[in-house]
């Protein structure tokens, strides 16, 4: 029975394609992580600054069965080597689970983009490190928050009219907005989004 659809409550049932240039993600992380320090716990409980972080780069990862590619830039700490820059790149594998709407770092595997094995065995080490002691404890991440916060902000937009052109405006509420699918494109990270709402659009004027 009709009545018994819970979109029906809603005037406004929209599935969005949302396209994110990995450029927007660089810059998100850039701003995020550069300059980040990676140490090594040593004996007694105490660390090591060993690199710091100085630029990353996102891309689709050539990779099969890996999703994104994060290439980072390092300057050594250490005495032998101090500001040698040497660099790597983390392939990730990620998942979304609709339900919890969460994303997931299924699995990463860190390559060293250097010439000779010793010093891409050391920036291998110094990745996997920083990736097992900041993400292990934490592969999942809930966007829920993320979405919610921005909820609000297009609500309140349109608790006070948001003008689409001269003499049209949109008024209501956005009830829901959910992730359903994420997917990493070769340019773009392609992003299936649900909308529910009560909304009315205003004609206020017409100007022709």
């Amino acid at each position: 029975m009709e009545g018994n659809n819970p979109d029906n409550k809603h005037n406004v049932i929209l599935r969005l394609p949302v396209r994110i240039d990995y450029q927007v993600l660089e810059d998100y992380l850039q701003k995020k992580l550069q300059g980040k320090i990676l140490s090594k716990g040593k004996a007694g409980g105490e660390t090591s600054d060993h690199a710091r972080i100085q630029k990353i780069s996102l891309q689709k990862s050539h990779l099969e069965d890996f999703d994104l590619a994060v290439h980072v830039r390092l300057s050594l700490l250490t005495t032998f080597f101090r500001n040698k820059e040497i660099s790597a790149v983390a392939h990730l594998a990620i998942a979304f689970h609709e339900a919890e709407q969460e994303v997931l770092i299924r699995r990463f595997k860190v390559e060293g983009e250097n010439n000779g094995w010793f010093v891409n065995t050391l920036v291998e080490a110094l990745i996997n490190n920083f990736l097992y002691s900041k993400l292990k404890s934490k592969m999942k991440f809930d966007i829920r928050p993320v979405v919610e916060a921005q909820l609000e902000k297009i609500n309140e937009k349109l608790a006070n009219a948001l003008e689409i052109t001269d003499g049209v405006n949109l008024t209501g509420k956005i009830n829901e907005l959910r992730i359903q699918e994420i997917i990493a494109g070769q340019r773009k990270l392609l992003v299936s989004v649900s909308i529910l709402g009560t909304n009315v659009l205003n004609i206020e004027s017409i100007n022709f």
